[in-house]
């Protein structure tokens, strides 16, 4: 090891932009960025299975182009985060990243069959994946340890509310008349605000790499046998964790009794936003609470809850008041994985080699998603009268992932 790779750890945890708290330009500008973002693309994301059933495509479709997008998307992550350790500055790569997907969403709304479609949702998150890695390097660095479940907590609550509003807007915009693909055009605004809001409000100083001397192969190695356990958790778990636009499509479909309606669509988007709300408002104090007792106790209580609400898909009459209680369940599930699973994911590696973690563990986790939104819309339409087989497949293996994660090393992160 050099004597500049000895001495970049202390630089970066020692002298990062964190003076000023918790609360700065840096943290409040990702957190801006990830309400726009989210709304842009849930606004996609709400009238996506509308658009595919409007030109003939039906689940196993929503499914294939959901985990195609979610397995390069991955990629794209580990690429990212490899990337944020051998670059000086990250704030480029997390701006490039938003504007990308900016541009793939609203493109789906010139599609007019299910390949163009799979094709701008990859490119969409192939700039979404690309990006994760070094926006979650700029949020780590911009406060002290102690604090992180609380900044991660904020961002993934402005990630949340604008998983609300997206939906919602899709919703106002449905019932006026606007037809989904228009509705999809229109995601780019918002979609350029995240952009501005990282290229004009973060902060960054100018640093060395942190892992610019260091080969793929021993960057990875250097992440710590704790932490490759973690993934392997994770990735258990992500493969039952599969597309919640899957979910919406379920309600569209059982709420009327038909195969598309309005009303079924319209109705699946208000819970698609029920879901979203619970998130937002439960993100930040589970940030709170996994800085006190322990970012891993909070994740294993979310994959607990999560493989609960999926069995519940699977077993439960899908009557409006079951689906109702089942996505308020799947939107807290959801606020547990993505606060703590970043914020224990930082307790576990070596600061040298945060970057390709972060990365690696979205990739991890893209791949999960890849495998399972594939393996619950085949599995749906092998049998279209059942999907309770795909969502109970999908339980057991969240179950599996919750168990190893819960049987995995402490980090400094755990009470």
């Amino acid at each position: 090891m050099t004597q500049t790779e000895s001495r970049t750890p202390v630089v970066a945890e020692d002298r990062s932009p964190r003076t000023a708290g918790w609360l700065n330009r840096t943290t409040v500008g990702i957190t801006l960025a990830s309400l726009f973002s989210d709304v842009s693309h849930e606004l996609g994301t709400a009238v996506l299975p509308t658009v595919l059933l409007s030109i003939g495509a039906g689940p196993a479709a929503l499914g294939i182009v959901e985990g195609v997008a979610d397995g390069i998307s991955s990629i794209a992550k580990l690429w990212g985060g490899v990337m944020t350790d051998r670059v000086v500055r990250r704030k480029p790569l997390t701006s490039v990243g938003y504007l990308v997907t900016a541009l793939g969403m609203a493109a789906i709304g010139l599609c007019t069959s299910a390949w163009q479609v799979l094709v701008c949702r990859v490119s969409a998150w192939i700039g979404r994946g690309s990006r994760s890695a070094p926006r979650d390097f700029l949020m780590a660095q911009a406060v002290r340890p102690e604090a992180r479940g609380r900044a991660f907590g904020m961002e993934r609550a402005g990630d949340a509310l604008g998983a609300v509003v997206g939906p919602l807007l899709a919703l106002g915009l449905l019932s006026v008349g606007f037809r989904p693909q228009e509705i999809v055009i229109g995601s780019l605004l918002p979609g350029l605000l995240a952009f501005l809001a990282i290229a004009f409000l973060v902060v960054e100083q100018r640093r060395p790499a942190t892992g610019s001397a260091l080969g793929i192969r021993e960057s990875l190695a250097g992440t710590g046998a704790p932490f490759r356990r973690y993934l392997g958790g994770i990735l258990l778990f992500g493969c039952g964790d599969f597309s919640r636009t899957l979910l919406i499509l379920y309600a569209t479909q059982h709420v009327s009794g038909a195969l598309f309606s309005i009303e079924g669509a319209a109705l699946a988007i208000s819970f698609y936003a029920l879901h979203n709300a619970v998130s937002a408002l439960a993100a930040f104090p589970l940030g709170v609470l996994g800085d006190r007792v322990g970012h891993r106790t909070v994740i294993v209580s979310g994959y607990i809850i999560a493989a609960a609400t999926t069995a519940g898909f699977g077993l439960a009459s899908p009557t409006p008041a079951n689906l109702a209680i089942l996505f308020v369940a799947s939107g807290l599930a959801i606020a547990c994985e993505e606060v703590a699973e970043k914020a224990y994911a930082v307790d576990l590696l070596p600061h040298h080699t945060r970057g390709t973690g972060l990365g690696l563990l979205a990739a991890v986790n893209g791949v999960g998603d890849m495998i399972s939104s594939a393996m619950v819309g085949i599995l749906w339409a092998t049998f279209p009268s059942s999907p309770a087989v795909g969502f109970l497949a999908a339980a057991g293996l969240q179950v599996a992932g919750a168990t190893v994660v819960a049987a995995g090393r402490r980090g400094v992160g755990d009470s």
